[in-house]
């Protein structure tokens, strides 16, 4: 796989605009499960390393902006899809705390710390894809659900807005920053997600995040396609 086409900041988990201190703090507490010597995987400790070596240098975290301002957008059709460089920690790792994930993973397999699914949430065929939106729960907008932004970490009560194979929508009291990765558990699905958006309506907001891993209850229904 290609540097140039990896992003950085989705593998150290911190925004674009994150100063030299936030990056170095990501870094150490990501190395700290992922290497080697701790337990960890070779190569998202190598991706992390890479990333590190880049972002902590202002010159080169200067020079790998520029490319990244003028790189054209990825096609609908990339295997790796929307989520870049996510992708490569998540498949070594759970999305959501970063412990490294056994090497069989199945539909209802949960990572062993914090217990967030761990199978990627978008099916590999448009067949399959079908197949599970037959199979979803609707999403009443009277469902509530937990909203968790780190590990360990107290969740705070959101009500659920919409959910689709590709992403899930609520309401929330408190904004997140674009990237933020949470984990939603909802009597419907129990996901990890990239927020996307977050916007202010009235007294709430409405965040909508990009579904990373998921476990969905099959109890009927049908969601749509985008949420």
């Amino acid at each position: 796989m290609a540097t140039n086409r990896r992003n950085y900041y989705r593998v150290l988990h911190v925004q674009a605009d994150a100063p030299p201190e936030v990056i170095k703090a990501s870094y150490r507490a990501l190395i700290g499960v992922h290497h080697p010597d701790h337990g960890g995987d070779h190569q998202v400790a190598t991706l992390l390393n890479e990333a590190y070596a880049v972002l902590s240098s202002e010159s080169r975290r200067s020079a790998y902006d520029a490319k990244r301002a003028v790189r054209p957008a990825r096609r609908t059709g990339d295997p790796r899809g929307s989520h870049g460089a996510t992708a490569d920690i998540v498949r070594h790792s759970c999305a959501f705390c970063r412990l490294a994930r056994p090497g069989v993973v199945r539909r209802e397999t949960r990572c062993t710390r914090c217990h967030a699914p761990l199978a990627a949430a978008r099916p590999s065929s448009k067949t399959s894809a079908a197949t599970e939106r037959r199979g979803l729960p609707r999403v009443s907008k009277s469902d509530w659900g937990l909203l968790h932004t780190s590990w360990p970490g107290e969740p705070i009560d959101v009500r659920m807005r919409d959910l689709s194979l590709d992403g899930i929508s609520l309401y929330t009291g408190n904004p997140l920053p674009n990237g933020t990765t949470v984990r939603i558990v909802a009597d419907v699905a129990d996901v990890v997600a990239d927020v996307v958006s977050c916007r202010r309506v009235d007294k709430v907001f409405t965040l909508h995040a990009q579904l990373v891993t998921a476990i969905f209850t099959t109890t009927g229904g049908f969601v749509s396609t985008m949420a």
